[in-house]
């Protein structure tokens, strides 16, 4: 297995299935490798130049921002030759065939109809790289986000409660805290439906009151979380202190925008004034950093 690779030294006993398939590993990338990566994380300017969010603007604080692996490999200039490496090979279907490997039991657990759906098994997919051209004729488009939290000068969250798009069926999440981000929080919140919920969502998030957490993974460097995306993935971001400082990491996904267009599973949603007051009310928390 590669060096890269962010599985290198996980097995299925390490797999955690409450409150939904995860894997949480520390030290999750070799010594040196990791160091070499941080030192070479590509700098805010560079992300926000690059990223899909120059077109907006002004970075607001406490905002996610990334770069995606197409811009990564088109622009070596921008992105250290060890960068170049770690994208080429999450985006491969090597690193797929991994993560089958290792979590494929856990996909037909979540998704009993899926190889049905998509007419082959999981093992024989074909991959391509998140809008590319190749993606169009993929069952499974992979990506490799190089991102960050901008800096804020007051607390707050950049991300309450919420599953990832119903089209993404994994993601992985492997945090590159500087050596100087002395803030609190800012960490990932596991959490799970609370038993008698209607699982509604308002909008893309989940009302706080309809979760309860499980746990939380501290941010810390060369940590990663790796989870089965779906409507039971509940996860958030905890508050963060006033920082100076981004908050840094990387976000590995695989979707299916073309093979499962409909989405793998819906994100049912709440009606009414009702619902449309809770969903201003959880924004202004958010902002607030008041949950």
């Amino acid at each position: 297995m590669s060096e890269y690779s962010i599985l290198r030294g996980i097995t299925r006993a390490d797999i955690r299935h409450e409150p939904y398939a995860h894997v949480v590993v520390e030290g999750c990338l070799p010594a040196r490798l990791y160091a070499e990566l941080a030192r070479t994380f590509p700098s805010d300017e560079t992300i926000l130049r690059l990223g899909s969010s120059a077109k907006r603007g002004r970075a607001k604080p406490n905002s996610r921002h990334d770069v995606g692996a197409r811009c990564i490999l088109q622009k070596p200039d921008c992105f250290s030759k060890h960068w170049q490496e770690f994208t080429r090979y999450h985006v491969s279907n090597v690193f797929f065939q991994e993560f089958i490997g290792l979590m494929g039991q856990e996909i037909m657990a979540a998704y009993p109809e899926l190889e049905r759906r998509l007419g082959r098994p999981l093992c024989e997919l074909r991959t391509g790289i998140l809008d590319t051209p190749e993606a169009a004729e993929c069952d499974i488009a992979l990506d490799c986000h190089i991102g960050i939290n901008t800096p804020s000068r007051r607390r707050g969250s950049v991300r309450r409660v919420h599953t990832d798009a119903p089209d993404e069926l994994f993601a992985a999440l492997i945090y590159f805290r500087a050596e100087n981000d002395r803030a609190g929080g800012g960490d990932l919140e596991i959490l799970r439906w609370k038993r008698n919920s209607a699982r509604l969502f308002v909008g893309s998030e989940v009302a706080e009151s309809d979760a309860e957490p499980a746990y939380t993974v501290v941010t810390n460097p060369n940590t990663a979380v790796i989870f089965i995306n779906s409507a039971t993935a509940l996860h958030a971001v905890s508050a963060r202190s006033a920082s100076l400082v981004s908050r840094r990491l990387v976000n590995i996904m695989g979707r299916m925008p073309r093979s499962i267009p409909e989405g793998l599973f819906e994100k049912r949603q709440k009606r009414g004034l009702l619902s449309l007051g809770r969903r201003a009310l959880q924004r202004h928390r958010i902002a607030s950093g008041r949950f």
